[in-house]
């Protein structure tokens, strides 16, 4: 049976993600290599390319095995399905660290507390971790009712629970990957294809196995790392960023050699200058000089370090300030010029590299698709494509019949009813228009009420609703609202009175005004979405945030103020808080607040995958401080490490014992202060303290330099980037109405009569709308050059 005949059988046309009932699949004896073709369309509209299209089993134009073909189609439409599912249960082993017993306190039979506790087969559930966690009593220093190994409480898992929740992680993960090896045809020369494919799936086929074994002997040590390693197999852009970070380093340690030069020569200097003197304690010997400077550096204990010397002299100032200049004021921020530089490098080579990879795929689906060498691409054709796109991609939207004529229109920009390799080229641009039909926006009362809807008084209501006015009142309900509660609750902000005057029930007139309020923004939800419909209603984010804070506010109301036993007043004013919230909505209204927020929201998704590895390098630190300094924090009377903790009297004193490494929580909050930065020598103090030796520091000093000089330099960097895209992005956006050929581009949205477009007859009737839906968020896409260049007659890509 040849591939042909199976792929337009009835079963195997089963059309997952299309929206047209009558749609087939193409029949690939007419038109070859249609597969390939959308797949390379694929990757140029991602953005990027796993392995060439010959690293791939190609179903479409295999005659060898029909059963083979039909698997690998099914394989490939669930990876993709699945794909969400599967990132879903990386993150569930990912986090597992968190919740499950840690490794160091599994088997802690040489401590005398665990020693002198009770068999219980519930608490042996948690190997001796549940007796350590839950022990409280008299420290070592006295004090009572404390617990003995402070912990953040979070062990939910008993170690067994944790063995089936990894091991049903596993094997969703090892079946995803076979679907993947199914999409390849079976052939281990496609699923391990050199280059990127196949590190990446040797990598996950590694650290598979390696989970499995260590799940077998009952190993899990270094788990946690095997599981942070498989996540980051699924997370493109956390290996891009890691990428980014990994060429910055050459540049970067120039600048912290130079860094490095200047700390050791003023440590050689202050200790030969600070001989027996005071000052002379933190500079005994150079390296102890070297690292005093290196804490001055990081500002965290700066001037204390400084002031045995300048309570003696005060011209040593010239050292101390000379060096903070130098090191702080200079270095330092050159460092951040450095990293700012780089990534701005690293931003325009994503762009100029996308481009480039969009037009050579393109290219070659093109040549692929024009078999006959004729210079052009027939309607049918893209027709074929388009139903491949629609079967087998779901990484692309599921276009609909009037969509895809709509696409061609697009393309056909010469109304030649074929598509040549200049029009082709602007495939990618095509795909990134999200359609909406006017139609769509049909409210309910116009669709199922027309006589409400053609109504006067509607139509008065209407305009009301519809106006500035309108906002503007509530506006004014929202001030009121906020003065109200500020009166009910001034003696307690200023201090004069601890209780609060709400009691649960509505007997009170603050409370009666409070739930006026209430009532009067449920009816400006319910007036504006019956006006305006839900679909316009909730394309709002100002809309959306009000009908959050608003829904939130009624259920908690309810709940406190419908007659039960339950009256908790902290919760009530909570609950009144929330509706002060929605003063928020009153930064909308200016202009340079509205602007500031519109940036704040498309920079998140652009640098979500730098904070995505700070959160890896953070997670690796907390698992090897698990692993080398779980359980050195105690204050249990019966273990010594609690009485060489109290020698550290800047960490006892400042009652710094929950930062700790006791559990994988308690780690990464530790880390999280020395990214502050703030005092964290007070908390190096208590692990030099209970390790006996100056070793531990070199563990801090590296996540400083790796995360705190380096990564926190890169997210201010990204952070920069993105700011001016996006503010570039949104001056472009907001600018003049422009007119394009048979479309109207207001704002992000292009406005167009569907029926004709670029010289194109398309058959489709109505008003609809365009708006750009980016892909890839970490390099910005200029919406008005693209749009001029999908609507207009000619390919010119001209961004401003």
């Amino acid at each position: 049976m040849e591939a042909t005949s199976l792929f337009t059988s009835d079963k195997i046309s089963n059309h997952y993600s299309s929206t047209d009932s009558d749609e087939r699949r193409p029949n690939s004896s007419s038109l070859h290599h249609v597969g390939q073709a959308a797949h390379l369309i694929r990757d140029a509209h991602l953005g990027f390319q796993d392995a060439p299209i010959e690293g791939y089993y190609d179903p479409y134009d295999n005659e060898g095995s029909s059963m083979r073909n039909a698997i690998s189609v099914l394989c490939g439409r669930l990876t993709v399905q699945l794909r969400g599912a599967v990132l879903t249960v990386c993150w569930a082993l990912f986090m597992l660290t968190f919740f499950e017993p840690p490794s160091w306190c599994r088997d802690a039979s040489d401590l005398q507390i665990v020693a002198r506790s009770a068999d219980d087969d519930n608490t042996r559930e948690y190997g001796d971790c549940k007796i350590l966690f839950e022990s409280y009593g008299v420290t070592a220093d006295m004090e009572e009712n404390q617990a003995l190994y402070p912990n953040f409480n979070a062990m939910l898992l008993t170690i067994s629970q944790s063995r089936r929740v990894e091991i049903v992680c596993i094997s969703f993960i090892s079946t995803y990957m076979l679907l993947q090896f199914g999409d390849d045809g079976f052939f281990p020369s496609f699923f391990f294809y050199r280059g990127y494919k196949r590190w990446i799936r040797a990598s996950q086929c590694f650290i598979l196995i390696m989970l499995l074994l260590s799940v077998r002997i009952g190993y899990t040590t270094f788990n946690p790392f095997l599981r942070m390693a498989i996540l980051g197999t699924f997370l493109r852009g956390f290996q891009r960023e890691l990428l980014t970070l990994l060429k910055m380093i050459p540049e970067v340690l120039y600048v912290l050699s130079v860094l490095g030069i200047i700390v050791v020569f003023y440590a050689w200097f202050g200790v030969v200058m600070f001989v027996d003197s005071p000052q002379g304690r933190t500079f005994p010997n150079l390296l102890e000089g070297v690292w005093t400077l290196w804490i001055s550096v990081t500002t965290a204990n700066y001037p204390d370090v400084s002031m045995d010397s300048y309570n003696e002299n005060r011209l040593v100032a010239i050292y101390w300030v000379s060096f903070m200049v130098i090191s702080f004021f200079y270095i330092m921020n050159l460092i951040l010029a450095v990293c700012t530089n780089q990534y701005d490098k690293s931003i325009n080579d994503r762009k100029a590299s996308r481009e480039k990879l969009a037009n050579q795929l393109l290219t070659e689906a093109f040549n692929l698709l024009d078999h006959e060498k004729q210079g052009y691409v027939c309607r049918e054709s893209i027709m074929d494509v388009m139903a491949i796109l629609n079967q087998d991609i779901p990484e692309i939207k599921a276009m609909s019949s009037d969509e895809k004529s709509i696409f061609f229109a697009l393309l056909d920009k010469d109304g030649s009813h074929s598509i040549s390799l200049e029009e082709f080229l602007d495939f990618g641009f095509v795909l990134l228009l999200n359609l909406q039909n006017e139609s769509d926006y049909t409210t309910f009362v116009e669709k199922r009420l027309p006589f409400v809807y053609q109504s006067r008084w509607f139509a008065r209501v209407t305009k009301v609703v519809q106006s500035k006015r309108f906002d503007s009142t509530i506006d004014v309900i929202l001030v009121a609202n906020a003065i109200t509660i500020l009166v009910q609750d001034y003696s307690l902000l200023a201090g004069y009175d601890s209780e609060s005057e709400n009691t649960g029930t509505l007997n009170t007139n603050w409370e009666k005004l409070e739930t006026l309020f209430t009532t009067l923004y449920v009816w400006e939800a319910i007036l504006k979405v019956t006006v305006n419909g839900w679909k316009k209603y909730s394309e709002s984010p100002r809309n959306v945030f009000d009908f959050c804070i608003t829904c939130l506010t009624i259920l908690a109301s309810f709940y406190v103020y419908y007659p039960n036993a339950y009256n908790n007043k902290h919760l009530i004013r909570f609950i009144v808080m929330a509706r002060v919230l929605r003063l928020a909505r009153l930064l909308v209204a200016i202009e340079s607040f509205r602007l500031l927020g519109t940036i704040t929201a498309e920079i998140i998704p652009a640098a979500r995958s730098i904070f995505l590895v700070l959160l890896f390098v953070a997670y690796f630190f907390a698992s090897i401080g698990m692993l080398l300094y779980g359980g050195f924090i105690t204050r249990d009377p019966s273990n010594p490490l609690s009485y060489a903790l109290l020698k550290a009297t800047d960490f006892t004193g400042n009652a710094y014992w929950p930062n700790n490494f006791n559990d994988m929580l308690s780690g990464m909050n530790v880390l999280f202060n020395l990214l502050v930065v703030n005092n964290w020598t007070n908390c190096i103090e208590g692990f030099e303290a209970t390790t006996g030796g100056k070793a531990v520091r070199l563990f801090f000093l590296f996540f400083h330099l790796i995360c705190v000089t380096g990564i926190s330099n890169v997210i201010t960097s990204v952070v920069i980037n993105s700011f001016f895209q996006q503010l570039a992005v949104i001056e472009r956006r907001y600018g003049n109405e422009e007119r394009v050929e048979d479309a109207s581009i207001r704002g992000s949205r292009a406005f167009f009569a569907a029926n004709i477009l670029t010289g194109t007859n398309t058959g489709v009737h109505g008003q609809y709308s365009a708006q750009i839906k980016a892909v890839n968020f970490d390099v910005d896409v200029d919406e008005r050059a693209v749009m001029r260049r999908v609507f207009g007659r000619t390919s010119t890509y001209e961004s401003t």
